[in-house]
């Protein structure tokens, strides 16, 4: 019994001592948030609506900047065929027959788009998303960690019946209720946000220009508003595109593309918009989900 309560106690200390290292790096740079601190137009919009909050950016951007039109009926028209990245080409690629395409289609496009792995390494890079491995490592450490608990718990408990001495009885359980209050403070995080880019979301909520909903009071716009809000918002001439923006990313059952050589990927099946503590497909659209992983056409 003291041998195999001995080993569980020292299988529990090192688990927890991995679960803890794996919680710091989660932490992030340690910055002030002020004005001028916030990402990029395209990143914030994969903070707030991921895949799909990108992939209606780049349209909203292109619609706002009269170089594409949205009708009514949600076919997209191309006017001035000017892309400034590979989002862009990859919209003019699918209007590429004849200048115009479905929004749906479009959108789809966009959040299969290889340049959406540029943009979450750029995020990682910053210190705002964790990596999709060293997520999936933390919850894997976590998950060991609870086995060792459990068994370390069940030894402890048994000692503390059957130990002579009062330090035998006492302390083992003492370090598995430290364990679990370890746990409990070190519990992965549902999304792959770090506490840097969980600030940085709470931010863009409430504590710079970036809570403006009204497109000509907005620093970007209306791909602005769509970004950090969704197209929802957009009210006045604008409200019909973003009526059919918002059309384009509702859910429905996946139907393979006999016309595309890869179809269309889960990710551009919800908006994603709303999500604060993460999600990448975690608990919205695609979080889990990353470019290389999710279909539609790829960008050059």
């Amino acid at each position: 019994m003291i041998i195999a309560l001995t080993v569980a106690l020292i299988a529990l200390a090192i688990s927890s001592a991995w679960l803890l290292r794996l919680r710091l790096t989660a932490r992030g740079p340690r910055v002030p948030l002020t004005t001028g601190c916030e990402p990029g137009l395209l990143e914030i919009a994969y903070l707030k609506g991921w895949e799909g909050g990108v992939a209606d950016t780049v349209i909203a951007r292109m619609y706002a900047e009269e170089r594409i039109s949205v009708d009514s009926a949600g076919k997209v028209k191309v006017i001035s065929p000017i892309a400034r990245d590979s989002f862009e080409r990859a919209v003019l690629k699918e209007c590429a027959t004849d200048w115009s395409s479905d929004l749906r289609a479009v959108r789809d496009v966009l959040t299969g788009c290889r340049g959406m792995r540029t943009l979450e390494g750029s995020l990682e890079k910053q210190g705002l998303l964790m990596p999709v491995q060293a997520h999936g490592t933390w919850r894997w450490a976590a998950g060991i960690h609870v086995v060792w608990l459990v068994i370390a718990g069940i030894l402890a408990l048994a000692s503390a019946f059957t130990a002579d001495s009062a330090l035998a009885r006492f302390v083992p359980p003492t370090l598995v209720a430290l364990g679990i209050v370890l746990r409990v403070l070190c519990r992965p995080r549902v999304g792959r946000f770090t506490d840097h880019g969980a600030r940085m979301d709470d931010y863009l909520w409430v504590g710079c220009p970036w809570v403006e909903q009204q497109p000509d009071r907005h620093p970007a716009g209306i791909a602005g508003v769509v970004a950090a809000w969704g197209p929802g918002l957009l009210r006045g001439p604008h409200e019909e595109f973003g009526k059919q923006l918002e059309k384009a990313g509702e859910w429905r059952p996946y139907k393979p593309s006999s016309s595309r050589s890869s179809g269309s990927g889960g990710s551009s099946s919800s908006t994603g918009y709303g999500c604060s503590t993460g999600c990448s497909g975690s608990s919205c659209s695609s979080s889990s989900c990353s470019s290389s992983s999710c279909g539609g056409s790829s960008c050059s």
